[in-house]
């Protein structure tokens, strides 16, 4: 907050208005402020007692500079509240993001869940490469009887994190559980070379669901699925690792803020102790 009074509208005045012999200030358009220390140095001219009119003046411009300088002092100080209000909001709402992220990368490293539907058995595919461990997106994935291996029960393709649900319908459900059938999946490229088959298995069961998981050997065939999964983890982390920096770069400035108003606060406190003694 700037301590010095904008007079600079003093000079732009028509001061052919100005009675200079009788300090008439009435053709003028001034602020308060420059208006009453105009009238007071009239006062102070024309005055027969100059002394006594300079202090009584004085004392009036004390008045007012006090007062001013205690409302620049309770503007400083809800200054710096609502600093600490808005830095406590601003960080809250970065955390969150980051706690949103953080659980969506925990959830995407695992199979996906799915609510139980009464008409339906659903069942959660994660494809991952063997040794990174990184999900493999656009892979062609199938759930088929293991009696029956020839027979795709269901179809879907793995979205950016290697992920996929299938559903298989009441009929089918009720199909397998009759045979005491178990379903298997089968991975496959785009243009349909399997690259995992059989494995784990489930039992599906109505208003139920299950996961299954596939860990393919890496070769040249997932070199792009590869290069996908990893593009998007590090573009996870590089998100996360942002909303970090944020968060000190949060601290940094509302600190050096608080710092620049409480020293223009003390300055006034100073001044303002040293017109009261």
């Amino acid at each position: 907050m700037d301590l010095k009074e904008d007079f600079t509208g003093i000079a732009g005045q028509d001061w052919g208005k100005f009675d200079f012999t009788q300090w008439n200030v009435e053709g003028l358009n001034l602020d308060a402020q420059p208006a009453a220390i105009t009238t007071w140095l009239r006062d102070v001219t024309l005055s027969g007692q100059p002394a006594q009119a300079f202090a009584r003046g004085a004392t009036i411009l004390k008045t007012a500079v006090l007062k001013d300088m205690q409302a620049q002092t309770r503007q400083l100080q809800q200054s710096i509240s609502r600093m600490d209000a808005e830095l406590a909001a601003r960080t809250t709402a970065t955390k969150n993001q980051i706690a949103v992220l953080e659980e969506g990368m925990r959830a995407a490293a695992q199979p996906p869940s799915a609510t139980p539907d009464p008409a339906n058995f659903q069942v959660g595919i994660k494809v991952v490469e063997q040794s990174a461990r990184v999900g493999l997106p656009a892979m062609q994935v199938r759930v088929f009887d293991t009696k029956n291996p020839k027979v795709t029960l269901a179809t879907a393709t793995t979205d950016l994190t290697g992920s996929a649900v299938l559903a298989l319908n009441k009929e089918q459900t009720d199909a397998l559980n009759k045979n005491n059938a178990e379903i298997g999946m089968e991975v496959l490229t785009q243009d349909g070379k399997t690259v995992s088959s059989g494995g784990q298995t489930v039992v599906p069961k109505l208003n139920q669901t299950g996961t299954l998981v596939a860990s393919v050997p890496g070769s040249k065939d997932l070199a792009l699925h590869v290069q996908a999964g990893n593009a998007m983890t590090a573009q996870q982390k590089d998100l996360a690792e942002a909303l970090t920096s944020r968060l000190d770069a949060l601290k940094t400035y509302y600190q050096t803020a608080k710092d620049d108003a409480q020293q223009q606060l003390e300055l006034i406190k100073t001044m303002i102790a040293d017109l009261q003694s």
